[in-house]
């Protein structure tokens, strides 16, 4: 497998970049090689507002160039796009398993149980 950071996403899902020819060159010749990781998944949800592309788009299609099936990626841009969580928190839910330890009630909106660090149960 051949590992790529965000650039190479961004130059091909953005609209207009001086890289994008480069990066579809590449995408034709390494095709069902290419896999990144989350920290490309929480870099490009951090970008995807400056760049104007839609969050769900980004990471949907990251997945599917890179063959990944973990919904957690997704659900995090789902959270961001249509809760406004931002992205850290985000992906806290998405990854949680519906159980979370915090003191921000963002959570709350979700329904994911929240154990309150500033209430903690007896």
């Amino acid at each position: 497998m051949i590992y790529a950071d965000t650039d190479f996403f961004l130059a091909l899902l953005k609209p207009e970049d001086w890289l994008k020819r480069n990066a579809k060159k590449i995408l034709e010749k390494y095709r069902g090689e290419i896999t990144t990781s989350d920290a490309t998944f929480i870099e490009l949800l951090l970008l995807a507002e400056r760049y104007g592309i839609d969050p769900i788009k980004i990471v949907s299609s990251v997945m599917a160039l890179c063959g990944i099936e973990d919904t957690r990626y997704l659900k995090a841009a789902i959270y961001v796009k249509e809760y406004g969580l931002r992205v850290f928190d985000a992906f806290h839910a998405a990854g949680c398993g519906g159980r979370i330890i915090s003191s921000d009630s963002v959570y709350d909106k979700l329904g994911i149980t929240r154990i309150d660090l500033r209430n903690p149960p007896d």
